[in-house]
């Protein structure tokens, strides 16, 4: 079997539950049932979903990865779980517990998950030493981080202790969309989702670029959800502001296509054509399979996007499976052979 690997694979830890049922007001977040009788939670970021056991189960989890042929999958926590809008000790509290489920769900199942950490965002000293602890254990490999925290973007001076860290600790940051801009005219279609989401990624790239970020952590590794948002796509847009636009100042030494060596993405592009112009655009080595699993937005079949992607090599194919993920992550396959032909 072709060895694949899903870098933006999803969980609600359990303790989440605990938390949210006993610091609801504090944390966002309610339960309700609706008239059918099913229970659903609400939570910041205009998350409104059925209470699922595929939400938080280990084995159902195990059971569509076997379905879906994926090895191993980095496991994260689901965003409305994040806690940035919590009061900061509280969501510290919860970080804690969140990473704990998350590192004893790896020590179970050792050949199958490797985790990133969260952190309370919010209080960038608590951040720190989270992702501090988090990365002496062997279970991580670095954090999932929202595109914003409170409204302030990622080129902020307030995060910069936090970048400091990510890059003398050697954790991967996975950049996740929440809390989208604009979200007031979003409400209705999902659109929030399905626009807002790769927006707010958008946004995050160009403020880690034209900030200045990347220039002054060269070593800060990153890869982002949804095949990069809408950056890719309108990165010729960005290109030419950089070069053209005098009224506003870059923070930035270079223009954006400079920086693409820094940039990792998952493959959620969903047309296979768009994976085929993506891996021409980025390269294959800076693209890895993501499921978005538990979510309906996530599609039923991750890796049929990569096998029936026109035109792509052999090569390009077994990087978008696993081979840049084994790289940027420094992962080992379970399966027999795979592990001898990553080194």
């Amino acid at each position: 079997m072709t060895p694949a690997i899903d870098v933006h694979c999803h969980l609600f830890p359990e303790p989440f539950f605990t938390f949210a049922r006993s610091y609801g007001p504090q944390l966002g977040v309610e339960f309700y049932r609706r008239p059918d009788g099913r229970e659903y939670i609400r939570a910041p970021g205009d998350f409104d979903y059925p209470l699922s056991e595929d939400l938080w189960s280990v084995e159902r989890l195990l059971q569509a990865m076997d379905r879906r042929g994926i090895s191993l999958a980095v496991l994260s926590v689901a965003p409305p779980t994040l806690g940035y809008w919590a009061e900061a000790g509280l969501a510290a509290e919860l970080a804690t517990a969140a990473n704990d489920f998350l590192a004893a769900v790896v020590r179970s199942h050792p050949d199958r998950f490797v985790a990133l950490a969260t952190v309370p965002l919010q209080a960038i000293d608590l951040a720190v030493a989270e992702l501090e602890r988090r990365m002496g254990q062997p279970e991580f490999r670095g954090a999932m981080i929202g595109t914003n925290v409170g409204g302030r973007n990622l080129d902020d001076p307030f995060f910069e202790p936090f970048w400091e860290a990510a890059e003398r600790l050697g954790a991967c940051l996975f950049v996740h969309p929440y809390q989208v801009l604009g979200r007031e005219r979003l409400q209705r279609y999902y659109l929030w989702n399905l626009i807002g989401m790769v927006t707010e990624t958008c946004v995050a790239i160009e403020s880690l670029i034209f900030g200045g970020v990347y220039d002054r952590h060269p070593r800060l590794k990153t890869y982002f959800a949804h095949g990069g948002g809408s950056f890719p796509w309108l990165r010729g847009r960005a290109e030419h502001g950089f070069s053209a636009i005098t009224t506003t100042t870059f923070a930035a030494q270079h223009p954006p296509s400079a920086y693409l060596g820094r940039l990792f993405v998952d493959h959620l592009v969903y047309l296979p054509h768009g994976l085929t112009w993506l891996a021409g655009d980025l390269g294959s080595d800076h693209i890895m399979v993501g499921s978005d699993y538990p979510f309906d937005i996530g599609p039923a079949d991750p890796l049929a996007l990569v096998h029936t992607a026109p035109g792509l090599s052999a090569a390009d194919r077994e990087n978008i499976l696993w081979r840049t993920a084994v790289r940027l992550l420094g992962l080992t396959l379970p399966v027999s052979g795979a592990a001898d032909r990553c080194r």
